[in-house]
């Protein structure tokens, strides 16, 4: 069963530490924007473009692009994938299980 947030330290005498999914959200939304030749698609009415998913505490990340026209297409994605797992892992401490980028257009 996929969970809302994960968990970061359980043994602590007060309380546990645990970040929300929509924290990762955020920090991939702008780890997309930091990235020149990528472009975010807009949200749709019962699609979102970028799916976060937390299993058995491990960080699934799926992403949806366009990408500019004339951009080299395999370079944008691995930037992309890059940029929002070093992001995640500075911003949280927490490392990623797996990003995935899917290019559904490119941006004229």
């Amino acid at each position: 069963m996929a969970q809302d947030y994960v968990v970061l330290n359980e043994n602590q005498e007060h309380g546990i530490i645990a970040i929300n999914k929509s924290v990762f959200r955020s920090i991939a939304e702008i780890s997309i924007d930091d990235i020149e030749n990528a472009v975010k698609v807009p949200e749709a009415r019962f699609a979102s473009p970028l799916s976060v998913k937390i299993y058995d505490n491990k960080l699934h990340i799926a992403a949806d692009i366009k990408v500019k026209y004339g951009a080299n297409v395999a370079a944008t994605c691995e930037l992309v994938q890059n940029k929002i797992y070093e992001n995640i892992l500075f911003m949280t401490g927490f490392k990623a299980n797996d990003v995935t980028v899917n290019v559904i257009g490119f941006e004229i």
